[in-house]
């Protein structure tokens, strides 16, 4: 009887420590304060939107990239960071598939803060089905085209030259 008590204790510590592990770290429901965060992101990870020192580096790629000043409104940091946390970014990043089923590929880079610590993440978005992916290709692709591109200072840059083969 005792055998089968502490077997029956152990199955319920570890069925409880293992989904505490598959759950991971999750985003605060607020917005901290001290949220800020650089991602690069696209070919060679280089469009690069830094909210720490407010600018956002055009990949121009044949040409040297263009640093322009890009502050974002509280509204956009409050929309960024509600779709990290959609994404579920501190996860999935850090489960993301390392496989390229494109070339070339896209490679994303984050370091975000919230509440002082600093987390930094990794991921490729080659367009695959693996789901991980497609909630980071989602992330990207809307915040690059709902949020970076509507900007008059980002409308305002020159066009790349060149391309990617």
């Amino acid at each position: 009887m005792k055998l089968m008590t502490i077997i029956i204790s152990g199955l319920i510590l570890l069925t409880a420590c293992w989904n505490t592990a598959e759950e991971g770290e999750k985003l605060p429901e607020e917005i901290p304060d001290d949220f800020n965060f650089q991602l690069k992101y696209g070919f060679e990870a280089r469009d690069i939107l830094d909210t720490y020192e407010d600018t956002f580096v055009h990949n121009m790629i044949e040409k040297e990239d263009i640093t322009i000043d890009f502050q974002l409104s509280d509204e956009e940091m409050e929309q960024i960071y509600s779709m990290m946390a959609e994404a579920d970014i501190l996860n999935s990043a850090e489960n993301a598939s390392e496989y390229t089923c494109a070339d070339p590929y896209e490679v994303n880079e984050l370091q975000v803060t919230i509440n002082g610590e600093v987390y930094e993440r990794e991921w490729i978005t080659s367009y695959c089905e693996k789901k991980p992916d497609k909630k980071l290709e989602e992330f990207i692709y809307v915040l690059h085209t709902e949020i970076v591109m509507p900007r008059e200072e980002y409308r305002e840059l020159p066009e790349p030259e060149g391309g990617y083969d």
